[in-house]
């Protein structure tokens, strides 16, 4: 059987989350609660993600800084300068996150991904602490090329998918994946790397490389899989059974029954949310950020897991920077 998963303090304006799907209060046959480790999960914006547990914590794509992206038309502009909001970056970092990270995860090179995450690893609040961070090969040279010192580079390991790491605690299962298709098929900024390029200026300079989910499980705890893109690879993730997971909501009109397949990969499980679903620019601490990100992406997550007849499954809408409370 598989484990059943409370969200604590459900309401609106308790716990950040809102429910899409099955309404909070909705009984769930057949799963019942036990004591276990509390999980917190945070939405960065973007594809970012905090994970916090006993005091620690895991990053996933923390991209703070909103930087503008795209052309007149909306399209993405490669040529566009990196500008990369120090400030905003810091602030969220002092104001928001639990702490000193244990670990960085990284699912690909593009700079709503990886830009922020050199100056998060500089911090000067956080030198005195260890923090490994995980990524491709490509993700690592940009690392590099963007000025994170040897220290930090001596803790980035390079992970290429089918890996199971364990840790102190809890278990990192990385797999490969694949980045979202634009409409006519084609993909953003293409390439990888071998070696250190050059400091990148633009945003088209931060390459995706190989793009790569994660499955973090805590120690009596729940299990996450974390998606930073809205493609994968079905055969990488046969048999795995997360309780919650974190669904890539970017367009995704290119791939064959994107979220159907998904769900039928994953088993159905038990929390969906939608991730990568706002605007990227609007600051996180702007009046009404609380509605940055796009309903239609949590009605697309609810349509189909009702379709799959999903019984137990519920679609929740994260709040940027609210913390909420996942126990099994």
């Amino acid at each position: 059987m598989r484990r059943s998963v409370i969200k604590g303090a459900l309401m609106a304006g308790a716990s950040g989350v809102l429910s899409a799907g099955r309404p909070p209060s909705a009984p769930r046959t057949g799963r019942r609660p036990s004591a276990g480790t509390r999980l917190s999960m945070r939405w960065l914006g973007v594809a970012g993600w905090e994970l916090s547990f006993a005091g620690r914590s895991i990053l996933f794509d923390p991209y703070l800084s909103r930087m503008p992206y795209a052309r007149a038309d909306g399209s993405l502009d490669p040529a566009l300068p990196l500008r990369l909001d120090r400030e905003a970056v810091e602030r969220v970092a002092a104001e928001h996150l639990t702490g000193a990270p244990e670990l960085v995860l990284v699912s690909h090179g593009h700079f709503d991904h990886l830009a922020d995450v050199p100056q998060l690893l500089d911090r000067p609040q956080w030198r005195k602490h260890r923090v490994r961070t995980l990524c491709d090969e490509t993700s690592g040279h940009l690392l590099a090329a963007m000025g994170v010192g040897p220290e930090r580079m001596a803790d980035v390991v390079t992970v290429r998918g089918g890996e199971y790491l364990q840790f102190d605690g809890f278990t990192v299962e990385v797999f490969r994946s694949l980045h979202s298709q634009q409409s006519q098929y084609g993909y953003f900024a293409p390439g990888r790397l071998l070696t250190r390029p050059a400091r990148p200026r633009v945003l088209g300079d931060l390459v995706e490389g190989e793009t790569l989910m994660y499955q973090v499980s805590v120690d009596n705890g729940p299990s996450v899989l974390l998606s930073g893109a809205s493609n994968f690879a079905a055969r990488e993730m046969a048999g795995i059974r997360p309780d919650v997971a974190v669904v890539g909501m970017t367009s995704h009109s290119a791939v064959h029954h994107y979220l159907e397949r998904l769900l039928s990969t994953l088993g159905d499980p038990p929390v969906l949310l939608p991730s990568h679903h706002d605007d990227m620019t609007t600051p996180l601490n702007a009046k009404g950020a609380h509605a940055l990100a796009d309903p239609a992406a949590a009605e697309s997550l609810s349509k189909a897991a009702a379709e799959r007849g999903s019984l137990y499954t519920d679609v929740l809408t994260p709040r940027p920077l609210e913390a909420f409370d996942i126990t099994v």
